[in-house]
């Protein structure tokens, strides 16, 4: 999940997360009112991905991720139900995780970021979906899709220039922005 470490471009790292009734939210909780997609299954988020970039080889389970992601997925503090990689258009992989929980994913990233400020805290997020995507093209794509940079890095809160999204809807220091960094 350190994006940030393979695009050098990016100076954060990327998920999609959309979610799936965090303290009962549903579709109207404050991530539904931002406008950002929402998927329950794999199927669907390939499918939300295949819309606007491209997702092929579905491969389920944490073998075919990176070492620090799959820690996440077997870490119970994060809120993965799920996980996944496909490959972009580039062959460059793209990591999707199905999180029961968003709040709790963001107070993880949170305490993980501020227990190892070099932790990337960053995803792309919906309301229920974590994607981080290797490629830059890829991201953007993303992004331009209503997907939503998420930090929990107070770097990056501070680097987000005025007339871009800044909110803090779930926890307070994670922030979800529609800002690309560069």
């Amino acid at each position: 999940m350190r994006l940030s470490k393979t695009l050098t471009a990016m100076t954060a790292a990327v998920a999609l997360t959309t979610l799936t009734g965090c303290g009962g939210e549903g579709d109207s909780g404050p991530l539904a009112t931002l406008g950002l997609p929402k998927a329950d299954t794999m199927a669907a988020v390939e499918k939300l991905i295949n819309a606007n970039a491209t997702c092929r080889e579905l491969e389920g389970g944490t073998k075919h991720l990176d070492e620090d992601t799959a820690k996440m997925v077997d870490d119970p503090a994060f809120g993965i139900k799920e996980s996944a990689r496909c490959k972009d258009e580039d062959g460059k992989s793209i990591y999707l995780l199905l999180l029961s929980d968003m709040k709790k994913f963001q107070e993880a990233n949170k305490k993980a970021q501020e227990a190892d400020e070099d932790f990337d805290s960053a995803y792309l997020i919906g309301q229920n979906i974590a994607i981080a995507p290797k490629g830059e093209d890829t991201f953007r794509r993303l992004m331009a899709a209503k997907f939503a940079l998420m930090s929990c890095n107070p770097r990056h809160a501070k680097d987000i220039p005025s007339g871009y999204k800044k909110d803090e809807p779930l926890v307070k220091g994670c922030v979800v922005t529609d800002y690309i960094p560069g």
